[in-house]
């Protein structure tokens, strides 16, 4: 077991060094504050990591549908617009090039 590069003998000598420096009342109230801090850490991270999350499966919000815009009063259809095809057998060609 290797905790943050610390091996398990290293670790039992700080166990030992803790337990000399504080003794056994405070060393339990240093172990349950540790404790604590570390559960907040984790709470902390946990939050930040949800809120930069961007959750990928929910579809994109669709806006509503617009109403078409209206032809200007004044529009004049353009030469070989292909309304050619659309015109009535026998109606007279008034275009530059009928003439």
């Amino acid at each position: 077991m290797n905790i943050l590069g610390i091996g398990n003998l290293e670790l039992i000598w700080i166990l030992l060094l803790a337990l000399v420096l504080l003794g056994p009342g405070r060393m339990v109230d240093a172990a349950r504050a540790a404790g604590k801090f570390w559960r907040e850490a984790q709470h902390v991270l946990r939050a930040a990591a949800d809120a930069a999350t961007v959750s990928l499966d929910a579809p994109p919000p669709r806006s509503a549908p617009r109403d078409p815009l209206p032809e200007p009063e004044d529009a004049v259809a353009r030469e070989g617009t292909g309304d050619e095809a659309d015109a009535q057998p026998g109606a007279e060609d008034t275009s530059p090039e009928a003439r």
